[in-house]
């Protein structure tokens, strides 16, 4: 009784005595009981509540659905591994109660959080401390006096199996136990440099509270193991006797007669075993069962906050040593237990039991007996996920690969294969002996990739390779694959190179199904964008390409994949040294990103440098060189053809660069205010050059430069407001609307040799009514070409200069029965003629011209299009083209005789296939798409089948959520003609119940949006899943069949669109399940237009979001708008028929306007005059702004905004 008594005033040194601190259950009964499960849990919730110090949180589940309590413990309410590590702090760990029966550490552990918690202790400083004290609850309430016979205390105690029945300091490799995949991954969350698993130990009498061990398996960094057997171990041995005068040692027993001091085996299995394989500094403790369970509590206590002392004291040591455990060339399979070279003494008892010193061998060092080098990876087969599911709940990075790829391998063969006659753990493990052989073949997509440069990939080497004593083939998880003389499934990859990869489909713990499409989703900017592999370059001879994967470029065999590094980045980060400005860190940094701006030989790239300077750097590691030393932004950088030189625009005036001398040439010198050379305004960047600024070319041998010189003098300028800096800002530019001013173009051409521009004289044609949509050297370098159109868009000229001093050449106008679009750029062949696109039919088609402009034949015809020339084989007479000859909304890879002869479909199956040729015309690259197939990327002989994949695409995603059904379908209309579309039904839709219809649309002129293409359309999704059925409709005009359905909306856009979609929505509310008075619509920039334009012209519709419409559109821009609308002096009729605004009065059903203040596209002008046009009228709307947004609007407010509007309009929601 008096030793107990001296036993409880020890321990209650570890409250303080003014604090309401939680007490354990030994505390409370002077040690004759142990914690229960719930009364952990109470203790947690407690002390948290005590102390901001401690969050009390779970990490898991038992088998029996118990929480697996865990408390964080620091100093500054670190309560993430996010926080931990911003915070730099040192995450130690401890668990107990892994075998339920062993109470002492759950006793310990749970009184040291506390004590540290509640005294502030020192040790929080600079470390977090999670404590998981009950690691086996349904063994722990499994509660008898007959589970731990001879143990001196507590009476009653749990078992030491969880549940299921599994040890669980056994299931570290296999992960089968709820409890050990939830630590784990507890483990793998919070990455805890070191880790303390507490045990109660009986084995042979000796005179040590606690024995202790760490790591033996020589598969670990060997630095690790060193560090804790001469450093840490021992200065925790003193720590501990310093506190409690007990003595410690190595955990052991001795043999037969004494001579020796043996250990457990040295398998992964345990978790202190296992812990050395992640690079990690394991540690476990051991209290004597013999002593008393006061004792063996205050021994454990003292030996965990020892520990954590010890290497918090020098934490920069513990950091250093787990950092520099790489992945090992070589590592130890196999191993057996031999004698330190020095003997150790033990403390004992001789035959009488009395004490007694030892000196004997200590033999617990543990050496190779089979070794192997470390590959670059591991390819597993689809076929054992399972395998592969315990390697990534291990924390273990898994890819799977997306492409068809030749590698040259490693494989091994089964010579001996045997099983244990015995069940373990329900497994009878296996032991393999095989011999390994080098091959060569072709791997398949799904294929899952295991690289070892990894922080795991130590223990990824060691679980996968066949004969490690305790890898998964010992615990069956290849069983399927296995057999004598046959391979094991597992090959070996020495070197990988590039490969395409992808995420594997998520856990399938962590596999979520029926995921609704709801405004989180939205806001949460999720996508199935699923990260496709990137395009392809291909390289000259035809055979290869150019490809960014990981993040690094390869020069791939197209043919098999096999890849090669195309730049080193060593070397590259060795010629960055020559650019001084550029920091060490940044230079690593750009070397390995794989993003280059190459020159035309591929031998180097351009740098951007501080200040906004430009240098070079070789690929070879040549030295590199700052190119330029002028202030000011370089925008549209080029390197010549030739590679000689660069230029680039700078404050309006066109410059080289000779790269050779640095020398830079101002190549323009009256540039600048309203004055730009070589880079498009506002207008023409936006509606000719396809939004691309650039406007100067160079020609073939890179001796002389054509550009455009812009004159804004003459255009009106427009001024966006921006209230948001405290005395506004003024954002003022150049802006012609409708009938005003274009600015004035001209052709320039410059020779870098003498830098003095010439401008071309344009006959005839008027400078202020005349656009220049295309400009260029024809192939002699010498004679520039442009397309020169009227301002009205109606005819397009091919015109050649022949000498810049020489006046223009017509070779032949091009017209159709409404406006000309530049339909791309001529494909000029070798004896001087050229293939010319043209919509002169209402179809887009190629017609062949000779070099004086004469026509020779149209190369195709019909009611299709022939979209983008790819190639043309001159030696086969054919082109290589996409076109829609095999349906509208897609498109295909066509070969057409130059002949006019024929034309032959090269892609397989329909939908929409975005192809690259190569240059021999051998083989081309196919990205396949339809409804419901994200894009898929094969390799494709020309002519012939396909050669490989490059990127399967599975989009796992998608599988997560419930998508309501998606129907492709087509509307008629009563002249015959079809409307695309497609339409989103809930998924529960019910056709006897009635639902509201909100149609999407954009409408604008050749702008489809209904495609043979996937395309998930979240924001449907969200509304189906709302109870709304989407409607997406193009009108005609949009329709992308031809330009001859565009021609509808001739001078006046809006109104044949509307009737379209007035038909469309007759024809979906005659089904029985569409309400009729609940149909809305929406759209932006032009949808927003024809949204507006619907609820002022018909009333068909309920309600409708316009965003950043066009209101009338003489406030939009020349370009576009005279292109489809005329002038406005000449066209008062259609402008006016086409207005919103003059129609504000004619609003029906409810209407949200949505506008970006600052606009510079469609102006907030165009909103606020309908704005004040319907307030005359007093028509009620709804408006909503963003002050800082242009003409694209994002982020929650405005999603949370739409979804809110069309639920109180379409679902009577308030």
């Amino acid at each position: 009784m008096r030793s107990s008594i001296v036993c409880l005033l020890v321990f209650s040194s570890f409250v303080t005595a003014q604090t309401p601190a939680p007490r354990t259950a030994a505390e409370k009964t002077n040690y004759q009981e142990t914690t229960r499960h719930a009364d952990v849990i109470a203790f947690g919730e407690q002390l948290a509540k005590l102390s901001p110090r401690v969050k009390a949180t779970t990490y898991g589940t038992s088998k029996e659905g118990r929480p697996l309590p865990l408390l964080i413990v620091s100093a500054d309410g670190v309560d993430s591994p996010q926080a931990a590590a911003r915070a730099n702090k040192l995450v130690l760990l401890v668990y107990a109660n892994i075998h339920a029966g062993e109470v002492d550490g759950k006793e310990a552990v749970l009184a040291l959080a506390r004590d540290l918690a509640v005294n502030n202790d020192a040790l929080l400083k600079g470390c977090v401390i999670l404590v998981a004290p009950d690691i086996n609850p349904d063994g722990n309430e499994k509660i008898g006096p007959d589970n731990r016979p001879g143990q001196n205390g507590p009476a009653l105690a749990g078992v030491r199996e969880n549940a299921d029945g599994l040890d669980l300091n056994r299931d570290f490799i296999k992960l089968e136990s709820p409890e050990i995949r939830s630590l784990v991954k507890l483990i793998t969350a919070w990455d805890p440099l070191l880790m303390i698993d507490c045990h109660t130990t009986n084995g042979s009498k000796h005179r040590y509270t606690l024995t202790y061990d760490g790591q033996q398996n020589p598969a670990a960094d060997s630095r690790l193991i060193a560090f804790s057997n001469n450093t840490l171990f021992p200065d925790v041995t003193k720590r501990l006797k310093a506190a409690t005068g007990f003595e410690s040692f190595f955990y052991g027993n001795f043999n037969k007669d004494r001579t020796q001091w043996t250990s457990y085996p040295a398998t992964p299995r345990f978790g202190t075993q296992y812990v050395g394989l992640r690079n990690r500094v394991p540690v476990l403790s051991e209290s004597y069962t013999y002593a008393s369970f006061a004792d063996r509590v205050k021994a454990s206590y003292h030996f965990v906050k020892s520990t954590f002392e010890s290497v918090a004291e020098k934490p920069d040591v513990l950091r250093k040593l787990t950092r520099e455990a790489n992945t090992p060339t070589r590592i130890a399979l196999r191993s057996k237990a031999t004698a330190h070279e020095k003997p150790a003494t033990v403390l004992g008892f001789d035959a009488d039991a009395k004490p007694k010193d030892f000196e004997l061998q200590l033999v617990t060092n543990r050496v190779p007996t089979l070794e192997v080098e470390v590959p670059e990876a591991y390819l597993v087969p689809p076929a054992f996920a399972e395998a592969v599911d315990t390697l990534r709940r291990h924390g273990i990075a898994v890819e799977e690969l997306r492409e068809d790829i030749d590698l040259d391998l490693e494989a091994y063969r089964v010579t001996e294969a045997s099983a244990a006659a015995e069940a373990f753990q329900k497994h009878k493990t296996r032991q393999l002996e095989v011999t390994r052989e080098k091959v060569a073949r072709r791997v398949p997509p799904n294929t899952f990739v295991v690289r070892t440069a990894q922080p795991l990939g130590r223990l990824a080497a060691f679980l996968l390779e066949p004969q490690a004593e305790d890898g998964l083939t010992t615990w069956n998880f290849f069983d399927a694959g296995i057999a004598k003389d046959k391979e094991f499934p597992v090959v070996r990859v020495p070197k990988l190179g590039g490969v395409a990869t992808g995420q594997p489909r998520p856990l399938p713990e962590d596999r979520k199904k029926n995921l609704p499409f709801d405004l989180g989703f939205l806001t949460s900017n999720r996508s199935f964008a699923v990260g496709e592999i990137g395009p392809v370059t291909w390289l000259s001879d035809g055979d290869h390409f150019l490809q960014s994967k990981a993040n690094k470029l390869w020069k791939v065999a197209a043919r098999t994949g096999r890849s090669e590094m195309f730049v080193d980045a060593g070397k590259l980060e060795k010629s960055l040294e020559g650019l001084p400005a550029i920091q060490r860190q940044a230079r690593g940094g750009f070397a390995r990103g794989g993003q280059y701006r190459m020159n035309p030989a591929r031998t180097a790239t351009l740098v951007d440098l501080p200040k906004g300077e430009l240098g070079i750097a070789y690929f070879d590691g040549t030295p590199g060189m700052q190119l330029t030393t002028s202030d000011g932004k370089k925008e549209f950088v080029t390197f010549s053809p030739t590679g000689t030189h660069i230029a680039f625009v700078r404050a309006g005036n066109l410059f080289a660069v000779d790269i050779a001398t640095r020398k830079e040439t101002a190549l323009t010198t009256d540039g600048g205010g309203e004055l730009l050379n070589g880079r498009a305004d506002w207008v023409y960047e936006e509606e000719i050059f396809n939004r691309n600024g650039q406007s100067y070319w160079w020609n073939a041998d890179g001796s002389a430069i054509t550009f455009l010189r812009f004159d804004d003098t003459p255009v009106k300028k427009y001024t966006l407001a921006d209230p948001l800096t405290t005395r506004g800002r003024a954002e003022v530019y150049a802006y012609p609307k409708p009938g005003d001013p274009n600015p004035i173009a001209k052709i320039g051409v410059v020779r870098l040799a003498d830098a003095k521009p010439v401008f071309l004289p344009l006959g005839e044609y008027k400078p202020d009514d005349t656009l220049f949509a295309r400009v260029g050297f024809l192939p002699n370098g010498k004679q520039v070409f442009a397309y020169v159109q009227n301002r009205r868009q109606t005819w397009l000229d091919f015109v050649v200069w022949d000498t810049p001093e020489s006046s223009p050449r017509v070779l032949f106008r091009d017209q159709t029965k409404a406006w000309i679009d530049d339909m791309g750029e001529p494909k000029f062949l070798a004896d001087g003629s050229f293939l010319f696109p043209s919509e002169r039919t209402g179809w887009k088609h190629l017609y062949h011209y000779d070099p004086q402009g004469k026509l020779i034949r149209a190369v195709t015809s019909g009611e299709w299009e022939a979209r983008d020339v790819h190639r043309v084989s001159e030696a086969d007479g054919v082109v290589y083209f996409s076109g829609t000859k095999d349906g509208t909304n897609g498109a295909n890879l066509y070969a057409a005789k130059l002949d006019g002869s024929g034309v032959t479909r090269l892609s397989a199956g329909d939908g929409t296939h975005t192809v690259s040729v190569a240059p021999k015309g051998n083989l081309f690259t196919d990205r396949f798409t339809d409804n419901t197939t994200p894009g898929t990327t094969l390799l494709r002989e020309l002519g012939g089948g396909v050669v490989r994949t490059l990127d399967n695409n599975p989009a796992y995603a998608r599988e997560e959520y419930r998508f309501g059904n998606v129907e492709r379908l087509q509307v008629p209309m009563k002249d015959g003609f079809q409307l695309e579309a497609a339409i989103t039904y809930p998924p529960d839709f019910d056709p006897t119940k009635k639902y509201p219809v909100w149609i999407s649309t954009y409408a604008g002129p050749h702008a489809p949006t209904v495609k043979d293409a996937w395309s998930w359309r979240g924001f449907e999704q969200v509304l189906a899943h709302m109870g709304v059925v989407s409607f997406r409709v193009d009108p005609r005009s949009a329709s992308g069949k031809g330009a001859v359905s565009a021609w509808a909306c001739y001078k006046q856009m809006g109104v044949p669109e509307l009737k379209d979609l007035e038909e469309a929505v007759d024809w979906i509310t005659a089904k029985p399940w569409a309400d009729s008075s609940r149909v809305g619509i929406s759209g932006h920039s032009f949808g927003g237009f024809i949204t507006a334009y619907a609820l002022t012209h018909s009333k068909k519709f309920a309600a409708g979001i316009a965003g950043a419409p066009p209101t009338d559109w003489r406030l939009y821009d020349t370009i576009y708008t005279e292109r489809y609308m005329g002038l406005p002096d000449e066209n008062k009729a259609g402008y006016d028929k086409t207005s919103v605004v003059k129609a504000a009065g004619n609003l029906h059903g409810k209407l949200l306007l949505i506008h970006g203040l600052m606009d510079d596209n469609v102006h907030v002008q165009n909103s606020m005059q309908l704005v004040d046009a319907l307030q005359k009228a007093n028509k009620p709307f709804e408006l909503m702004i963003y002050p800082p947004s242009r003409h694209g609007i994002r982020g929650e407010h405005y999603q949370t905004l739409q979804i809110d509007f069309i639920r109180r309009t379409m679902l009577g929601a308030k």
